[in-house]
């Protein structure tokens, strides 16, 4: 998946979070925020808060575009949610990312894809450095 070349669907049940300027087809619900960290840092501390989430697994990693692909499953009927996560240099010893999380399947997610970012995000925000 190319953050770059990313077009989202009009289907309500994706979240894309994205420093400003990456996306060049799609316009992100929120802009990433920057860390004082280095990417594989923050790529470190995101992959331990996502794995300690249940019916989370890893799918794929990236490792030249420090790229990293998980899928969540809904707890009733297993239905996978792909999250696609690239971690970025904004500067010395500073890092962002973008993250596009979206269900596979039907239309509306309830906000599902979103919540969920926006937790993984405030846990992050938590752990790491100002």
């Amino acid at each position: 998946m190319d953050f770059q070349t990313l077009r989202l669907t009009a289907k309500p049940n994706q979240y894309l979070v994205a420093p400003e300027g990456l996306c060049a087809q799609a316009k992100p619900y929120l802009a990433a925020p920057e860390y004082a960290i280095a990417p594989t840092a923050l790529r470190a501390i995101f992959r331990d808060i996502a794995l300690a989430q249940p019916r989370v697994v890893q799918t794929g990693a990236d490792e030249a575009t420090l790229t990293d692909t998980y899928v969540q499953r809904s707890a009733f009927l297993g239905f996978p949610d792909t999250i696609t996560v690239r971690f970025l240099t904004v500067g010395t010893g500073r890092s962002s990312l973008a993250i596009y999380s979206r269900s596979r399947y039907g239309y509306s997610d309830l906000g599902v894809n979103k919540a969920r970012i926006d937790a993984w995000l405030r846990d992050l925000a938590s752990k790491c450095p100002d």
